[in-house]
């Protein structure tokens, strides 16, 4: 049983860094197809600085980068449709932004060649060795030759334009300082350094010698973050949260192991008082102790370490069948090296700091406890057990489990660590909801945008689009933007907008105060969306000025977020579309959102886009939703694993505490039947040892861990995203229920073993 214990930690060591290890490769997968694989950008340097930068040993790879119209402006495109002009050097797209290959023809070699994404074949027919104009502003124009096509990115398709890409030197023999809707920062230098170099302080030295500012220097902070090299506030904050749970995982080890040990040594007392009897000292009796433990990490230690990588292997195949489009680099059989020495040297520790106890209990053992074997195994009785208010079994079961102080606290100390743990991880649950955003349900696959920012999109489309059999869920919006607002003195403005019912129902899930319903019914109600510049508290009035007329509206709600936060003037006001429609008069949308069904195809996407007709923007958010689910899926499967683990180590260690615990208190029990205790009498004698346990410990669980899961919370997501902390009810009650049923399950094996023996086997037991 000392065995399994430690088999069980060397399993919780190992899992958990082996899974959070998988984590933060799926995650760098992820970071370089979304964002690419750079760590540093510098914006606005010469030439030669640049060349000083590549120069230095710690740089991998360096390209320039520049584009114009990032943000889709219809005042730059082909035959009508927008376009988003790059330039770059050939190597940006092999080291760099490497999810954006080449699927046909070359890199531009000079002249006038361009590579074009994909989509631009789809919507504008275009082949290689076909010819383009570029309109620009101003009437000018810039013809082009097609020499290959590269990949969609998500962003092209979210804007619904077609990606241009030149040369460098293309693109900077290109007068595009006097052309209206230029690129708003210079053209930047991405740099990718070396493995295991100190990206902050090769960031900080090249700043100081070339005297380059913080506002021209950009990081990639999800990839560094991942790689732990981030300074961002944020995830200095994720940072000290994993040093917490890493603590509290050594912990759980520890006291898995210690209390199985000290239960070891309490069967053998009479075996120590033996050593003690041919001369053995305390120090080899400890030494023996420490050796015997040792002993038994030979094997346990490879059994945990094999079973976890075992469990890796199985989670990222699962991640390979869940998620392809990232997780199909991740190889299967998949050995995570930090994991194994994790597990090896936190076994090995845990093992030295479990057993100092136990050992020097040994050590003290007197040679006359050798007659007696086990009788000093529990403070000799001053008083009779207090049965006025229990039965005698149930007042011996408690009893017994309090009688050694020490063995009593690790026994609640290991029941109440599995649930300090098992809250601490149901932590991340919060952070997963809030970090990734397609669990938001209003996002949409397709939107239907104005041109112009108006209610121009026709009302009629709605419900056409609801008719759709492609069409699982449509919605639409109204905007108005910077609408004169007055509230408590101040003056400025704020952006209204329209919900209807699916989407208050939606914001129900986001709402930190207040009431939606009032919004949705009302004719002079809004909510706001929360903010630290908001000034809007729920109860406030704000006064808009509407197309030359005065309104009184009350804020009866504020949401943590809002899929259209736009964070201008005084932020977002979100009404019903009947309130909206009065203030504002008739219109239509401005923008349609539509969520496709699963058996939606791309004829279905090029029909409704047909069916949107001219004068509007047409988004396609589906890749981007696949690359964010793909984070979740990644989140979530660590986050349910790393629960599941947990509660499956609490299940092991209560059934093995409870096991060990009986086995101790062998020689008593049979003592106890020899003067007329039954056999059912022990049993709930056991039964109430083992509630006693799962009674403190659960207390003690709830004391340490709820104040520990309010910290990690506030670290996590109150820090970022202002959600006030509330009690994991939810969770509290799963592994409270856990611990109860695990305890009282867990006697069924040790009361079957007391029946079947006889009173002479019991009493002779060890």
């Amino acid at each position: 049983m000392s065995v399994f214990c430690i088999v069980l930690s060397v399993l919780l060591v190992t899992a958990i860094f082996g899974m959070a290890d998988m984590f933060l490769r799926s995650q760098k997968i992820q970071s370089y197809k979304t964002d690419g694989n750079w760590h540093a950008n510098f914006q606005n340097i010469s030439d030669t600085d640049a060349a000083m930068i590549a120069a230095r040993p710690d740089v991998a790879a360096m390209s320039w980068y520049d584009a114009v119209n990032y943000k889709a402006e219809p005042t730059y495109s082909i035959n009508g449709k927008t376009v988003a002009i790059c330039g770059f050097d050939e190597d940006f797209l092999s080291d760099i932004y490497i999810d954006t290959a080449l699927t046909e023809g070359h890199f531009p070699t000079g002249g006038q060649e361009a590579v074009l994404t994909q989509n631009a074949k789809e919507t504008l027919g275009l082949r290689l060795g076909d010819t383009v104009t570029v309109n620009m502003p101003e009437g000018r124009t810039l013809p082009l030759a097609v020499c290959g096509f590269a990949d969609n990115t998500a962003m092209m398709l979210r804007y619904d334009c077609v990606g241009v890409f030149l040369s460098t030197g293309q693109f900077r023999a290109i007068p595009w300082a006097d052309a209206e809707g230029a690129a708003a920062n210079p053209g930047m230098y991405y740099v990718q350094f070396t493995p295991y170099c100190n990206i902050q302080k090769a960031i900080a030295d090249i700043q100081s010698q070339l005297q380059i500012p913080d506002a021209q220097v950009g990081q990639n902070v999800r990839l560094l973050g991942v790689m732990g090299q981030s300074g961002d506030p944020m995830m200095l904050c994720l940072y000290a949260t994993a040093g917490v749970l890493f603590v509290l995982v050594l912990l759980a080890g520890i006291m898995m192991i210690a209390s199985s040990l000290n239960s070891n040594v309490a069967q053998r007392t009479q075996f120590f008082g033996m050593l003690r009897c041919i001369g053995a000292t305390p120090k080899q009796v400890i030494r023996l102790v420490r050796c015997e433990a040792l002993s038994w990490c030979q094997f346990a230690i490879p059994l945990g370490v094999g079973i976890g990588v075992v469990l890796i292997w199985v989670l990222c195949a699962v991640l390979r069948a869940l998620s392809p489009y990232f997780f199909a680099e991740m190889p299967v059989i998949a050995v995570s090296v930090p994991s194994i020495a994790a597990g090896v040297v936190v076994g090995l520790l845990t093992v030295l700091l479990a057993a100092r106890a136990p050992a020097r209990r040994a050590a003290r053992v007197s040679p006359l406890t050798a007659v007696s074997g086990n009788a000093d195994a529990a403070a000799p009785a001053r008083h009779a057990v207090g049965a006025k208010r229990l039965h005698v079994d149930t007042a011996l079961g408690i009893h017994h489990a309090m009688a050694s102080r020490k063995n009593f606290a690790l026994m609640v100390g290991s029941f109440a660590l599995s649930i300090v743990l098992f809250l601490s991880f149901s932590a991340l649950i919060s952070f997963m909801d809030h970090a990734v955003t397609p669990l938001n349900p209003a996002t949409p696959d397709l939107s239907i945008i104005s041109a112009d920012n108006t209610r121009s999109v026709r009302g009629g489309l709605l419900e056409t689009l609801g008719e759709n059999p492609a069409v699982a869920r449509v919605y639409g919006r109204m905007f108005a933007f910077d609408v004169p607002a007055v509230t408590g003195g101040q003056a400025g403005t704020a952006d209204l907008i329209s919900y209807d019912a699916p989407q208050f129902r939606w914001a129900e899930k986001a709402l930190l105060e207040g009431s939606v319903q009032e919004t949705e019914r009302g004719t002079d109600a809004v909510l706001t969306v929360y903010s630290p510049e908001n000034p809007f508290r729920v109860g406030d009035t704000v006064t808009l000025d509407c197309n030359g007329a005065s309104h009184t509206l009350r804020v009866t709600g504020m949401l943590s977020d809002s899929p259209f936060s736009s964070g201008n003037g005084f932020g977002d006001l979100i009404c019903s579309e009947g309130t909206f429609r009065r203030l504002m008069g008739d219109g239509g949308y401005t923008v349609i959102d539509m969520q496709l069904t699963g058996r939606a195809t791309d004829a279905d996407v090029q029909a409704i886009r047909a069916l949107a007709g001219e004068g509007v923007r047409f988004s396609d958010r589906r890749a981007g939703n696949a690359e964010a689910t793909g984070a979740y899926l990644a989140f979530a499967l660590f986050v349910y694993g790393f629960l599941a683990l947990i509660a499956l180590i609490t299940v092991c260690n209560i059934i093995n505490s409870l096991a060990m615990s009986v086995s101790a208190w062998m020689r008593q029990y049979g003592a106890m039947r020899a003067v007329g205790m039954g056999g059912h009498q022990l049993v709930r004698m056991v039964t109430a040892e083992a509630a006693a346990y799962a009674v403190a410990g659960s207390v003690a669980g709830c004391i340490l861990g709820l104040p520990l899961h309010r910290f990690l919370f506030e670290k996590m997501v109150s820090f970022r995203w202002g959600d006030p902390w509330q009690a994991p009810l939810g969770a509290l009650a799963l592994i409270v229920a856990i611990v109860a049923v695990t305890s009282f399950a867990a006697v069924r094996g040790p009361a079957k073993r007391i029946r079947e023996l006889s009173i002479a086997d019991t009493i002779s037991a060890e």
